[in-house]
């Protein structure tokens, strides 16, 4: 490749970016399988005429619950407190016995102001299964997970600062289902009732439900792929998330945790994926990597040694939640988001894992519509990572971070105790260019022990390489390794001048007239290893004070003095 100047590439604006993402094609991969689920809604069963009554008289669901805690559990330190055992339903799995738990804890609002104000208390019940061990019996949250919130919706309540509940569904009960394996809104809702009406009885009627009510607030889809595949689907998130970040600013919310051993190996949650060729949503979208934390102890037989790969609903940032009518169209994109990440990936049907819930190569094949342009617009990309590279490693006045990329290109990542060693600069010089270029995202730390300097992708760096070969043909390791040298060198010597100023100053200490203010520690910029650009940018940062910098002002043209 040839860079001919820092600005040849041109400054590509979003609109620009993603206007080769106008097009899909239909592609088909194996069924990403519905997770986890949260469905939320509110029923309506406060009569009108019941509404200035308390506890078990006004009637609700939730006055069932405390009424139940009161004289069943009496105490907290009884909790969880089984009150169904076993619990029998026909949407468990066949092959287990199962028992449903109760407690309670501290809620929102309540009662009163200031002193007299009286917290109420929301109500779980939560599946269990019952498991025998050489120490008894144990109650285990099984694989089918149920938990069940019961909350208060009664317009007189207040939160603690005095500012009164909202019950934008009207009052009566609130209901939270979380569950999983549920592919559908109805399935969260039966299991829900069902161990309601197994702990309270028969004491609410569904059809108090608000139908505007029932939302979605949480829905996942995903697919488990062989653990030898993991570099390959981490880096399509990342290269994702750089692509999101790039075209939409700000707009993206990342975590990147690479770890040889734990729960999450790379997230991304965006609500601008539409920068990438999928349809516009009004709600977040995020992507995850992840496994069980102990999976390393386990057999590659055991599905749970291989890893997921999941697309989730991320929230709204404004509005209310999806409704349940929209199940079908939130589940579509979030398979739609999994099943082109794992092509992307290049994911296989036969690298699928199969596991209890999850057919694996054998799944239902899934129709979609995948976004085209994603191979342009990564080299755009990385022809911008290249164009900032060569601005950095043509600074005037330094070669620091020349020498810090090129020693990062050739050992493909490089710790901070490689990168002091092999530059000669200060630690805390090697950390400052190195958050400068992360914040540029033309480097990446990753989470390891010790913490590994890349740049953002190996095509990033085979481009960045190319950069760092053509601004400086005639260099060699030996003059790098001569530059590293003379800047330990020098920070020795100024070690040494410091020793000595600290030496005089203790003798001035005695003669206050005697210091002036050329003892402050300044320095000629060609004598540091900073550059003008280093200077601007901890100004910026609010790192250097208005009093760290000076400048000649006679030499300033007349406007800037």
């Amino acid at each position: 490749m040839s860079l001919d100047t820092p600005s040849s590439a041109g400054v590509v604006s979003p609109d620009q970016y993603v206007s080769d993402v106008t097009d899909a094609e239909t592609d088909r991969f194996p069924e990403p399988r519905a997770h986890g689920a949260s469905i939320q809604n509110v029923l309506n069963d406060l009569a009108p005429s019941d509404r200035d009554k308390r506890g078990l008289d006004r009637g609700t669901l939730y006055d069932h619950a405390v009424h139940y805690w009161r004289e069943n559990v009496e105490d907290h330190d009884r909790e969880p407190y089984v009150a169904a055992e076993p619990f029998d339903a026909d949407w468990l799995p066949e092959d287990g016995r199962f028992a449903l738990v109760v407690k309670s804890s501290g809620w929102k609002a309540g009662y009163g102001l200031g002193d007299d104000y009286s917290q109420f208390y929301e109500h779980h019940v939560m599946l269990r299964r019952i498991v025998e061990t050489k120490n008894g019996t144990k109650l285990k949250k099984p694989p089918l997970a149920l938990h069940v919130e019961v909350q208060p919706q009664f317009r007189d309540l207040v939160y603690s600062d005095g500012n009164p509940l909202e019950c934008p569904h009207g009052e009566g009960t609130r209901l939270k289902i979380w569950t999983t394996w549920a592919e559908q809104p109805e399935d969260a809702e039966t299991r829900a009732y069902d161990a309601l009406r197994a702990v309270y009885g028969d004491v609410f009627d569904v059809d108090d439900q608000n139908p505007n009510s029932r939302r979605v607030a949480k829905a996942e889809a995903h697919v488990r792929f062989a653990h030898e595949k993991m570099g390959n689907v981490v880096e399509a998130l990342d290269q994702s998330r750089q692509l999101v970040a790039y075209g939409g600013e700000s707009e993206i919310e990342a975590h990147q945790r690479r770890q040889r051993e734990g729960y999450l190996e790379a997230l991304v949650e965006s609500d601008r994926w539409d920068l990438l060729g999928f349809p516009d949503q009004p709600f977040n979208t995020g992507l995850k990597v992840y496994r069980r934390k102990d999976w390393h102890t386990l057999s590659p037989e055991n599905p749970a040694f291989h890893p997921k790969l999941e697309a989730f609903f991320a929230g709204v940032e404004r509005g209310e939640l999806p409704h349940v009518s929209e199940w079908d169209s939130v589940m579509d994109h979030l398979r739609t988001m999994c099943a082109t990440h794992a092509r992307w990936a290049g994911l296989e049907r036969s690298d699928l894992v199969e596991d209890d819930f999850f057919d694996g190569a054998l799944a239902p094949e899934y129709e979609f519509e995948r976004p085209t342009g994603r191979k342009h617009m990564l080299r755009q990309r990385y022809e911008e990572v290249a164009t900032e590279v060569y601005r950095e490693a043509l600074k005037p006045n330094t070669t620091a971070v020349y020498d810090l990329m090129k020693v990062v290109a050739e050992h493909r990542g490089a710790n901070y105790d490689t990168l002091v060693e092999e530059t000669g600069l200060a630690r805390s010089t090697v950390r400052y260019h190195v958050a400068r270029l992360e914040d540029a995202d033309v480097f990446v730390k990753v989470e390891k022990n010790p913490v590994l300097v890349a740049f953002t992708a190996p095509l990033a760096r085979e481009e960045a390489s190319d950069v760092l070969e053509e601004v400086h043909l005639d260099d060699t390791p030996e003059d790098r390794a001569d530059r590293a040298d003379d800047r330990r060198e020098a920070r020795h010597e100024r070690q040494e001048r410091r020793d000595d100023d600290l030496d005089r100053k203790t003798e001035e200490d005695a003669d206050p007239d005697a210091s002036g203010e050329d003892d402050l520690g300044f320095r000629y910029l060609a004598h540091v290893e900073a550059s003008a650009h280093d200077l601007a940018f901890l100004r910026d940062r609010s790192e250097l004070g208005e009093r760290d910098v000076r400048v000649r002002a006679d030499e300033l043209p007349p406007d800037l003095r």
